[in-house]
């Protein structure tokens, strides 16, 4: 009798484990293309990350899986709970190193991150590249990574909160006229002046937000410009996100007068970090520039 008890359990044992090899045999691995057109392929959803871009780590945050974030570089700055993950260097310069010693089954890089990306994949770490250069790419990105990640619902609840906020602009934007989209500059940089081309996340935001984006003609990405070509052009309304300069001083530079957005009061400061990273918050950003741009719509 023992012996035939033994028996089943053995047999049973052996059944349960059978079992659970064919689960992983059915279990299928995750596949997706990043933004370089690559294929990244996980055997599972991804439980310990390590992100090396700003927008990357704002996007697991809201998300709501920060607890799967193991490294982060020290420009990871955004929300203010990112200062206590480990530091694996900054974003130009991350330490290889010290991202494989944090034993990631995911790291999410930039398109600046070629040499170090191909260093992780030789050693078999999955690397995918998130580079969006639209609107739309954030919200494919946000799908890509709740995949990735098992935060499906979660990437679907992101999706709905950033469309609320493109549909509140749009919907009071898409009327105008092209008379009342008032010629924007956003001065990416002073000395030289430099601007947003028209193959640019911030042209697209220009345009959606009701304005005319004055580098929307340049025949490359980041267009510099003489100040002779600025005054002649007369932009309407300035935005500048590099605060090393107060809106007054701005305003007090020589020859600048006769441009209409310092003439008339419409030069602003932005954050930065809120307009031009592709990240979860580029609905709130869209709102930003639409309601400096008609502010008589958001009354």
């Amino acid at each position: 009798m023992k012996r035939i008890i033994l028996i089943s359990l053995i047999l049973a044992l052996a059944f349960a484990l059978s079992g659970c090899a064919v689960l992983n045999v059915l279990q299928p691995s995750i596949v997706v293309t990043d933004d370089l057109g690559r294929e990244v392929r996980l055997e599972r959803t991804a439980s310990r990350i390590v992100s090396l871009a700003p927008s990357n780590t704002e996007m697991l945050f809201a998300l709501g899986i920060e607890g799967k974030i193991v490294g982060v570089t020290t420009n990871c700055d955004y929300p203010a709970q990112a200062a206590t993950k480990e530091k694996v260097g900054s974003f130009g310069t991350p330490s290889v190193e010290k991202i494989v010693s944090l034993r990631p089954d995911l790291v999410l890089a930039a398109s600046l991150h070629k040499t170090v990306g191909e260093q992780l994949a030789a050693l078999g770490i999955p690397v995918i590249v998130l580079n969006a250069e639209s609107i739309q790419g954030v919200l494919d990105n946000a799908e890509l990574l709740g995949r990735v990640t098992g935060a499906v619902r979660g990437a679907a609840q992101l999706k709905r909160q950033i469309s609320a906020d493109l549909n509140a602009v749009d919907e009071r934007v898409q009327a105008l006229a092209n008379e009342q989209r008032p010629l924007v500059y956003y001065e990416v940089w002073s000395n030289p002046i430099m601007t947003a081309g028209p193959n640019t996340f911030l042209h697209e935001l220009i345009t959606r937000a009701g304005g005319i984006n004055l580098g929307a003609t340049a025949t490359t990405n980041w267009p510099t410009l003489s100040l002779e070509e600025l005054l002649s052009r007369q932009p309407q309304v300035m935005f500048y996100g590099h605060a090393t300069e107060t809106v007054e001083q701005i305003k007090a530079r020589p020859d600048w007068g006769s441009i209409p957005a310092l003439r008339e009061g419409r030069v602003y400061l932005v954050d930065e970090n809120l307009i031009l990273r592709p990240g979860p918050r580029i609905g709130q950003a869209l709102r930003l520039l639409a309601s400096q741009l008609h502010p008589d719509l958001w009354r």
